[in-house]
């Protein structure tokens, strides 16, 4: 099959090299990468099932997103499709035994929620002698942390807190931080014993997504894989029920967004990001092709060819059936 850039990869050949030069190395040890890659429909699911399962043989937490369910013209709607796939629970509890642990207080049960009058029990330690250090070891672990955008620092201690039985009416006390994570908080006062003000919206979405891209490499995972099938936004005319429609506007956002995502990937360390699309991103109505929006096209059209052939790691690559 030919493309605009030579001879198509061939499927299982470009899936190794991704999971040999990103996936096994490159984004576990803090690199970022944002790939495009125009596929044929009827492997897009493939694609994104070997990627997935190559990223968590890796340590990566795999993310699944699609335009079809995603505003992706909407940054802070891409934020909330990746935080409704985060395992918090998981990634909370490794933060608090690891700062325990590290200070010399071994977890008695790990894996599991331990209640501060537990953990000094366990230790023979002053439960208010113990409290003071949680704080102290909280603030140098998170409220110092420079990468951190200041309202996810809140939530983070918050989540920590609960998960060390020191919030009053423990049970449900995270659901409203979650909720603001998911962009399914009703009213922005539940917040306010949190000390969080704001909603998560297009203005500050970048910094909370950067902060979690910092903070899921110190709680126990290498990054994340994030694999984004774009094919929706590419389709004029009628949608199913439920699905997301985009205007020839919402179209130019979209690639906006993935255009700041790529100038951005260096302050996101551990994420790797695969826009997955059919031929119409280059070839298909005229309103919506790549061609419409120079900015992104000038930062992943593929410009070299050594002899006629695609290099298999440029930014946008055409694969094989």
């Amino acid at each position: 099959m030919e493309t605009a850039t030579g001879e198509a990869l061939p499927l299982a050949e470009w899936l190794g090299i991704l999971a040999q030069e990103y996936l096994a190395g490159f984004i576990p040890a803090g690199g970022g990468a944002v790939k495009f890659a125009i596929v044929c429909p009827e492997r897009i699911s493939t694609v994104i099932r070997h990627v997935g399962e190559a990223g968590a043989r890796h340590g990566l937490i795999r993310v699944e997103m699609s335009a079809a369910t995603t505003r992706v013209h909407m940054l802070h709607d891409v934020f909330f499709a990746i935080a409704r796939q985060l395992p918090w629970d998981r990634l909370v509890q490794h933060q608090v035994e690891a700062m325990f642990t590290r200070h010399g207080y071994t977890w008695p049960r790990p894996g599991h929620a331990v209640s501060m009058p537990e953990l000094a029990a366990a230790h023979g330690v002053a439960p208010a002698l113990l409290e003071r250090s949680r704080d102290q070891w909280l603030s140098e672990d998170i409220w110092e942390d420079a990468a951190l955008a200041q309202d996810f620092r809140s939530a983070l201690i918050r989540l920590c807190l609960i998960r060390l039985g020191a919030v009053e009416g423990e049970a449900g006390a995270a659901e409203p931080v979650m909720q603001w994570l998911r962009g399914e908080l009703a009213a922005i006062g539940a917040l306010r014993d949190v000390q969080i003000f704001s909603r998560i919206n297009r203005h500050n979405a970048r910094a909370l997504l950067s902060s979690v891209c910092h903070w899921v490499r110190s709680a126990g995972a290498a990054g994340l894989v994030v694999t984004l099938d774009l094919r929706q936004l590419l389709r004029a005319g009628p949608v199913a029920d439920g699905e997301v429609r985009y205007s020839p506007a919402a179209v130019m956002d979209a690639y906006e967004v993935l255009r700041e995502l790529v100038d951005d990937i260096d302050r996101m360390p551990g994420l790797f990001v695969l826009v997955l699309a059919d031929a119409a991103l280059t070839a298909g109505e005229g309103k919506r092709v790549l061609d419409q929006y120079a900015a992104l096209k000038a930062r992943i059209w593929p410009d070299v060819h050594p002899g006629g052939r695609q290099n298999p790691v440029a930014p946008l690559v055409w694969v094989a059936a």
